[in-house]
């Protein structure tokens, strides 16, 4: 028998009132996260299977752990 990897759903979360736009998560996953011109931290809450990897490593290396992601087993 085979076990299939079941692969987590993942919504992200800001606190902004922590989020001080150190632009961290943009380098890490410039595709889930971006700063738009009035400063503002904009992002992709629910990111496709390719990019959850680099959305669990933009909440890891948060330096004001604004960041939140709640993992759901599909």
């Amino acid at each position: 028998m085979r076990h299939r990897r079941r692969e987590a759903e993942i919504r992200i979360s800001v606190n902004n009132r922590r989020c001080h736009r150190y632009g961290f998560c943009v380098m890490e996953a410039p595709d889930v996260f971006w700063l738009v011109e009035d400063g503002q931290l904009r992002f992709d809450s629910r990111p496709d299977i390719t990019r959850r990897d680099q959305a669990r490593m933009a909440a890891r290396i948060c330096p004001m752990q604004a960041i939140g992601i709640q993992e759901r087993a599909k």
